[in-house]
């Protein structure tokens, strides 16, 4: 067993992943949804304040599940949207669930996948349901290790985050009972908070009235709470919502409607907070809390996608609302992204800050602590694996096994040291590269735009222009990392762009120009 493991017996781990949510929607990260689970977590952890995602569901699941980055990993876009280069998984990685299935792990999974055409099941996973995604009322198409649940074994009063949950409990107490002395790891992948806006009635009502300041007022709260609680430097400018193509609250046609979706948007994730507590009400009971190692995060920022509302007549929340009808808009994922500017897609902070919350009671020590150190995706698995004293593979099935791209994240953790030089990110042509202070980001067919992350943590003052050397020497990395990573070239990237115009995911650059003319 790797020395760096103190804590004694390997600990179980837990991954629990949210779904296009915010950096900052949760309690604990200054926001306004009830979220006390998620809170005594933080409390009694370790809560990282910039912590990196990569902008979109799959390539962020794949990187998170390799530790590669997502283009290695094989899953460099939306699963299924670019030919090979987004079916599954490579043969070449290995999933967090093989490795610990390999050091002694019972492996479980209960959410969504959305990782490659290849199932969790068979990659690593003991038992894994499935959950497609897409209505949160339907009981249709949830597998277990690839078989479908008949809808009448499902049961009345179906909402998935509910019944996911539920799933994931039985599976580690049937664990405890049956290996008490083995550790289990579980990748819970809610879907929740992504569209379409679908919640229980019970949760929604209780936030009627909570956001009808607007979404200009509440940011600016949330703002000046963030700073209070130690989130951001107290330096940072808020970024201005013309920045994030966000029209003012005073001007929107629809207050009432947009009013019902962040209300539902809320309920969603409180229903995911108060099915974290269960889970972890059963690891108490069972007496595994101590000595599990649990991470939270999610798998991009707040999602500015489908803002046009299309049926008015549709009711947020309820079943058959869906996401053509619309979404809860650029004003409100702009207040989900607070202080930053920009959603999922996109490179600049919006779309890549993820809340992150460590909690290991056996281990980890400075609890309630914030750390501001960059990290990101690939260092999950890193991180796992020095916690679990684990084995990384040179070879699995076969298989020759790119190493690991990431650095454990024990060391911040702990106040030790860290060292990590550089992060990258690709998606859809946005682009960007940090080192230490230093980030170089750009949208895709844009110039490059150089920050100070020290002093301008929000993005809003371009001095590319005043620093010329460190764009080029921060560019020269960059394409490094494109050649060895298997990033495509731009080119043909951008004729995959042209194919699919239209088709209601790929970004409007458009709406990026004007935000930013």
């Amino acid at each position: 067993m790797n020395q760096s493991n103190r804590s004694g017996a390997q600990p179980n781990v837990i991954v629990i992943l949210a779904d296009d949510m915010g950096f900052s929607d949760i309690g604990c990260y200054g926001g306004f949804v009830d979220t006390p689970n998620l809170d005594r977590l933080a409390e009694g952890g370790v809560r990282l304040t910039e912590f990196y995602n990569t902008a979109r569901c799959s390539p962020s699941r794949a990187s998170l599940l390799t530790g590669l980055h997502p283009h290695q990993a094989g899953m460099a876009h939306l699963q299924g949207r670019y030919g090979p280069y987004t079916k599954q998984l490579t043969e070449r990685s290995v999933t967090i669930a093989e490795v610990l299935k390999s050091s002694g792990y019972g492996t479980y999974m209960c959410g969504k996948w959305h990782a490659g055409v290849v199932p969790p099941h068979e990659r690593g996973f003991e038992q894994a349901y499935v959950y497609p995604g897409g209505d949160y009322f339907k009981k249709e198409g949830i597998k277990l290790n690839g078989e479908e649940l008949p809808e009448e074994a499902i049961g009345d009063d179906y909402y998935s985050t509910d019944h996911m949950t539920a799933n994931a409990v039985s599976l580690l107490e049937r664990h405890v009972e049956q290996t008490p002395d083995k550790p289990f790891f579980l990748y819970m992948t809610y879907t929740a908070p992504h569209f379409p806006l679908h919640a229980k009635e019970s949760d929604t009502a209780k936030y009627k009235g909570r956001f009808d300041r607007g979404w200009d007022a509440m940011r600016q709260e949330k703002y000046e709470r963030m700073k209070e609680m130690g989130l951001i430097d107290p330096s940072w400018e808020l970024s201005p919502k013309e920045t994030s193509a966000a029209g003012s609250w005073d001007d929107e046609a629809h207050q009432e409607w947009r009013l019902r979706a962040m209300e539902v948007y809320a309920a969603m994730i409180d229903c995911m907070d108060q099915n974290i507590g269960k889970l972890l009400q059963s690891l108490e009971a069972n007496g595994k809390l101590d000595n599990t190692l649990i991470l939270f995060l999610s798998d991009n920022g707040g999602n500015g996608e489908f803002p046009v509302i299309r049926n008015l007549e549709a009711v947020p929340g309820t079943p058959g609302f869906t996401v053509q009808d619309g979404h809860y808009g650029y004003g409100w994922a702009n207040l989900s992204n607070t202080p930053y500017r920009m959603y999922k897609h996109y490179i600049h902070e919006g779309g890549i800050a993820s809340p992150f919350i460590a909690h290991w009671p056996a281990r980890l020590k400075d609890k309630g602590s914030i750390k501001k150190t960059p990290v990101q995706l690939p260092d999950m698995m890193a991180t796992i694996v020095d916690a679990a004293g684990a084995a990384y593979p040179e070879t699995y099935n076969g298989n020759s096994i790119m190493p690991m791209e990431g650095t454990s994240m024990l060391p911040i953790f702990e106040n030790q040291l860290f060292e990590k030089e550089y992060l990258f990110w690709e998606h859809e042509g946005n682009c960007g590269v940090r080192q230490g202070k230093w980030k170089l980001v750009k949208f895709h067919g844009e110039p490059w735009e150089l920050y100070d992350k020290e002093k301008d943590g929000t993005e809003l003052h371009n001095i590319a222009a005043q620093h010329s050397d460190i764009v080029d020497r921060l560019n020269d990395q960059y394409v490094k990392w494109c050649k060895r990573t298997n990033v495509l070239p731009h080119e043909e990237y951008e004729q995959y762009v042209k194919g699919k115009k239209g088709k209601g995911q790929v970004v409007d650059l458009e709406i990026v120009k004007r935000a930013f003319a």
